[in-house]
């Protein structure tokens, strides 16, 4: 059958790329790992470990795919997404792209962190693939079945707990150019017994605001009868508002809107749309309906043609330890104008600061990340760097260490743009620092000085003593920003090693990869 069929070719993709001398790591390791199975349809799962030098989320994408122009098609799908085995997908990159390869998926946009940029590079690479006779397209009849989830307990990706909300408290003072928010939901009687490190699925539902306006545009009441999802009707409005993804354009969507514009131009406008790079960065449905207004196609076809929303991974705040039966969340809320000068909201962080709260409840997953882990010994030192929200998993780590009594010390880099209103749980910090939880920190404030100041610089001040704490067996953590932060970190970490350890840019380069295969050096960047 077509999963059969799926598994094999994954399988022998992996094996010939391990017989043309390939050395083996573990991708499964990987921080957000274990997503690959969450409502991911079943294809195989790596079957074949090879080294993937492209499987780095640091790199741009033009360096990922110079890196894979000699690889097998399924390999150059796989360099074309963001890298960060998130699991928002319902996928690891690699399974992905094999599931793209083989014709077991078609949806070319489900990799959000890559967004424009990685859908259009797979629908080229696909094109491509096509044309050159590499892609092997499953019969439409045979619908791939969806994989069980990692978590234990009833309460899963395919069966969310209902969490309810406890709190809400913004953390960022008057005058902040930011809005974070500390949300804790209430666990019990759910089984999702998190650890530390472990991500939390967050199902959103769309602004009913933006939902009717969408209605409006089209003028239906919402009433209207459709398709939902798992095969039950639902009306319109239900369908835009908890269902169906409103804020990303699909091919799907411009092909259907182009083909119901009654007006010549708009229909044009849309085709050349469709056959070009597609919707501008940004576009919504509510775009597109206000912009070509003769463009009115059914109501079940509309739903159709959007994608289900997909759930918004969040890493863990919070140790069960000190907060039993809650989980935390730090959550940046995200507000934009798109580049068609309307303002937008974040689907989930506006959900979970604006539209969510106190008693009401909220769909919500556990995501584990085998990688990202405390040292099984809690007598080593651990380095952490996470500036904004980057702070949220270290919160946890801390937590967890005063909780257990850990007696490895720990070393805390944060930043963000102001001291006197960004400074994120300021007051556990400090309490830290007091009672000697947290061994050092150092911080960095970009926007307090003439020069913009990062972690990374704070890094290198400190890089003597640094070296000492991971000769000393240090465990090095970062958290945030993937495309900026994480890449200067990296290359600031090798410098240090470089100069501090007396080694060439190779050796330095070796021995922080030596670091992580060692899982002594570990990211959760998004």
């Amino acid at each position: 059958n077509s999963q059969q069929r799926a598994w094999l070719n994954g399988f022998f993709a992996g094996l010939i790329s391990t017989r043309k001398g390939s050395t083996q790591v573990d991708v499964s390791n990987q921080p957000g790992a274990a997503a690959a199975v969450a409502e991911a349809p079943a294809v195989a799962q790596p079957a074949a470990e090879e080294e993937m030098p492209w499987h780095d989320p640091a790199l741009s994408l033009s360096e990922r795919l110079k890196l894979v122009e000699e690889k097998p098609y399924p390999r150059k799908l796989m360099a074309a997404m963001a890298q960060l085995d998130c699991g928002a997908c319902g996928y690891l990159c690699q399974t992905y792209a094999e599931a793209i390869a083989t014709g077991a998926e078609s949806d070319l946009t489900r990799c959000a962190p890559g967004g424009r940029d990685t859908s259009k590079k797979l629908k080229e690479l696909v094109a491509k693939g096509a044309a050159d006779g590499t892609t092997s397209v499953a019969p439409a009849d045979q619908a791939v079945k969806k994989a069980p989830t990692a978590t234990a307990g009833k309460y899963d990706r395919n069966h969310p707990f209902p969490a309810r909300l406890i709190k809400n408290v913004k953390l960022n003072g008057e005058g902040s150019a930011k809005d974070t928010r500390l949300i804790a939901l209430d666990l019990k009687g759910s089984g999702l017994d998190y650890t530390v490190g472990d991500a939390l699925g967050i199902i959103p539902e769309n602004c009913i605001d933006s939902v009717e306006w969408i209605l409006d545009a089209l003028d239906y009441s919402g009433a209207e009868e459709v398709p939902g999802l798992e095969g039950k009707s639902t009306s319109l409005l239900d369908a835009l508002h908890r269902q169906r993804t409103i804020t990303k354009v699909s091919d799907d969507l411009l092909q259907l809107l182009a083909d119901h514009a009654g007006n010549a131009e708009e229909a044009s406008a849309l085709r050349t749309m469709l056959n070009g790079d597609g919707a501008s960065e940004g576009t919504e449905l509510l775009d597109l309906l206000l912009k070509y207004p003769s463009a009115r196609p059914p109501a079940d076809q509309l739903v159709a043609a959007l994608p289900p929303i997909q759930p918004r991974l969040y890493s863990i705040a919070s140790s069960r330890a000190a907060h039993p039966g809650e989980v935390h969340l730090t959550v940046g809320v995200v507000r934009y104008l798109n580049c068609e000068g309307r303002q937008c909201k974040g689907v989930a962080s506006t959900y979970l600061a604006d539209r969510l709260r106190p008693g009401m409840k909220v769909r919500v997953f556990l995501q584990s990340a085998h990688g990202f882990r405390l040292p099984a010994d809690p007598n080593k030192p651990v380095i952490m760097v996470g500036p904004g929200t980057g702070i949220a998993p270290f919160r946890a780590f801390l937590e967890e260490r005063h909780a257990t009594g850990a007696k490895g010390n720990n070393w805390l880099f944060f930043g963000d743009q102001h001291e006197a209103h960004d400074y994120l749980y300021r007051p556990e910090i400090e309490d830290y620092l007091k009672k000697g939880t947290l061994t050092r920190i150092d911080t960095a404030f970009s926007r307090d000085g003439d020069q913009k100041l990062y972690v990374q610089h704070r890094m290198l001040e400190h890089g003597e003593e640094l070296w000492k704490w991971l000769q000393n067996g240090a465990h090095f953590y970062v958290c945030g920003d993937a495309k900026r932060m994480a890449k200067d970190v990296d290359n600031t970490l090798k410098k240090i090693v470089n100069q501090y350890g007396q080694m060439d840019e190779a050796a330095a380069g070796d021995y922080v990869a030596k670091m992580a295969k060692e899982k002594r050096y570990l990211r959760d960047v998004y």
